[in-house]
């Protein structure tokens, strides 16, 4: 998730925290208290983003570096509990520095709060497509959640009853500025409908509003309820989108085999649906597009934004399947088996980037090969999560280059694609 969701879910639980402690005669005092478990909340919240220190390091391959190495070790179970306990550890010497003797009870809620929030982290980016291990190192395998955007703006309305709790006014003003950028960006884009981005406006001033009239505590809780509604809806939705798509493979695509199916929700509208078919036919690996709309009856899926003509590297040719007013077919891309996996075996580069890539494609056009990622697919010229193909770069020589990072732990998600040359 993005780290304005991140520091907004830090804020719900520290503000949670304080307003449900027991009150106790020794220790920190209630303000104290309050502000140091938001502090803690909030940067527990986005510390595992620690990472992108070491892969946005600056190297030629910078955006290798950031594929393999942003969610590695601090989006894990074990580096979020280290994540933790340093934070703890921080925290309690930044008291003593000023002289403050928090007691026992203060101890474990700051401690508790830590371990949370780095939690809540990692569920949070589980949700995505993007994907985590959390489980390194009994398992390098990438975990895709498949049910939230990557900026999901309920999440920052679901924070609005807080609002009126921010002690400062330019934290106010940050937030509400922010809520606004993105009701203006989704119609900008075209990512969101102006009836979403209506409701999403709409929707934070009624909240922060009332969330004036209700009690720290009070406010907290709804906060609460609504963040895990939102999570529910989305994550309902995404099981129904799933049993869709893997009916949409059997119905359309019997002779095919189903590797992995990819599916992101529309921003605010758990009703529309990207998805990626990603099939074995033959001797091929065929990528499939289509939008699919859960309520057809009031929403089909060729009203969703995500059903927008959008620019693309990857060639694609038309799907050989009916559309229908719960699925709309955006276009197909294939591979075949022994081009990929010469690319791989000649190529270190492309070699790393299968450590990271769920969808990969192959387009080729003036300036050579490219072996991309059709999650990221959203330009025509070459883009982040794209390896240029030119050259060789075999094992001889991948000592010699900063760009191969073979030594990623991470089990390919195409690994069933992989294999000796054909």
């Amino acid at each position: 998730m993005d780290n304005v969701t991140h520091t907004l879910v830090g804020l719900i639980v520290g503000e949670s925290a304080a307003t449900h402690a027991r009150p106790c005669e020794r220790g920190l005092s209630i303000q104290t208290r309050r502000t140091a478990l938001i502090a803690v909340a909030v940067v527990g919240s986005n510390s595992p983003d620690l990472d992108l220190l070491v892969s946005l390091r600056g190297s030629a391959a910078g955006n290798l570096d950031y594929m393999l190495w942003h969610r590695g070790y601090t989006h894990t179970l074990l580096g979020c509990a280290a994540l933790a306990l340093l934070l703890y550890a921080v925290t309690d010497l930044v008291l003593r520095m000023r002289q403050l003797a928090p007691s026992r009870e203060d101890r474990l809620l700051l401690l508790g709060t830590a371990l949370l929030t780095t939690a809540l982290h990692l569920a949070m980016d589980y949700l995505n497509s993007y994907g985590v291990h959390p489980f390194w190192p009994m398992d390098n395998r990438w975990r895709y959640g498949d049910r939230v955007f990557i900026v999901e703006p309920l999440y920052w309305v679901a924070a609005a009853p807080l609002w009126w709790g921010l002690r400062r006014a330019a934290s106010r003003l940050l937030f509400a500025l922010a809520v606004g950028g993105v009701v203006v960006l989704g119609l900008a884009t075209g990512m969101m409908s102006g009836l979403s981005c209506c409701a999403l406006a709409v929707g934070f001033l009624l909240l922060a509003a009332g969330g004036s009239r209700l009690s720290a505590r009070s406010a907290a809780r709804m906060s609460v309820v609504l963040g895990l509604a939102v999570t529910c809806a989305f994550a309902l939705a995404g099981r129904e989108a799933a049993q869709r798509a893997q009916g949409l493979a059997r119905a359309n695509f019997p002779d095919d085999r189903l590797l992995d199916h990819v599916l992101t929700p529309q921003p605010a509208n758990p009703l529309c649906w990207d998805l990626w078919l990603l099939e074995a036919s033959g001797d091929r690996y065929v990528a499939r597009h289509a939008v699919l709309s859960l309520g057809p009856v009031f929403l089909p899926a060729g009203g969703c934004a995500l059903a927008e003509p959008a620019p693309h590297t990857a060639p694609r040719v038309a799907v050989a399947a009916r559309d229908t007013p719960a699925v709309q077919w955006l276009g197909e891309t294939f591979v075949p088996d022994s081009l990929l996996k010469g690319a791989v075996a000649a190529n270190c580069e492309a070699a790393a980037f299968m450590l990271f890539a769920r969808a990969p494609f192959i387009a080729v056009d003036a300036e050579g090969a490219v072996l991309g990622d059709l999650r990221f697919d959203r330009g025509r010229e070459r883009g982040s999560f794209e390896v240029p193909l030119s050259g060789n770069r075999d094992s001889a020589h991948a000592g010699e280059s900063l760009t191969c990072r073979r030594a990623a732990p991470w089990v390919a998600p195409r690994a069933d694609l992989l294999g000796p040359p054909g």
